[in-house]
């Protein structure tokens, strides 16, 4: 029986594809490579997103040694578009009906602690969410994944058996995860991937 529902966060639970595209292809153009359309995102999307500013013509080693800039550049740029998003259609009820049956519901993301937090508050989620699993500073997302140390930790923490653990998310990422810990995943489609 499943007693801990792991929700990615962005394109998953919230609907900020458009923002984040906006975000990425600004940081792309500070950094001199080359913007890409939605589907283009779709197919590329990576994270750490060094990898991804890389592959559209920014300079790697530039990325690396500007990193906090990079932070600063894309979290300044995302935050003003992402307070006109609202979270993803059913979202909200199926929030409620885990919460309803006892279910524990956790965010793991790469965003920010401190940027989901507000979200949550203003989408009126926060009251569904037990703990948010993600990163304290801007950069960190840029120059490593860290998801599945962080979801490791939690479930041996909270002594969960792998049986009662679901993962869900838009990404390659929450596959890996659930394959690397032996849970159950779910990948929704029309977020950030493919």
């Amino acid at each position: 029986m499943i007693k801990l529902v792991v929700f990615d966060w962005n394109g998953t639970l919230l609907s900020d594809t458009t923002a984040c595209i906006a975000a990425d292809n600004h940081v792309i153009k500070v950094f001199g490579g080359n913007p890409v359309n939605l589907k283009i995102y779709r197919d590329t999307i990576i994270i750490p997103s060094n990898n991804f500013y890389a592959a559209h013509g920014c300079s790697l080693q530039r990325l690396k040694k500007e990193s906090k800039k990079l932070g600063e550049i894309f979290h300044s740029y995302y935050e003003e578009r992402v307070k006109k998003c609202r979270s993803r259609k059913n979202a909200k009820e199926t929030l409620s009906f885990l919460s309803s049956k006892s279910i524990k519901s956790i965010i793991l993301s790469n965003h920010t602690i401190k940027g989901i937090e507000y979200q949550l508050k203003r989408l009126k989620l926060e009251k569904y969410i037990f703990q948010v699993l993600a990163n304290s500073e801007l950069d960190t997302s840029m120059k490593e994944r860290n998801k599945l140390e962080k979801l490791r930790k939690y479930i041996h923490k909270y002594n969960y058996n792998k049986n009662e653990v679901l993962i869900i998310g838009d990404s390659p990422e929450e596959a890996e995860i659930a394959k690397k810990l032996n849970i159950k995943s779910a990948l929704i489609t029309k977020g950030y991937y493919s």
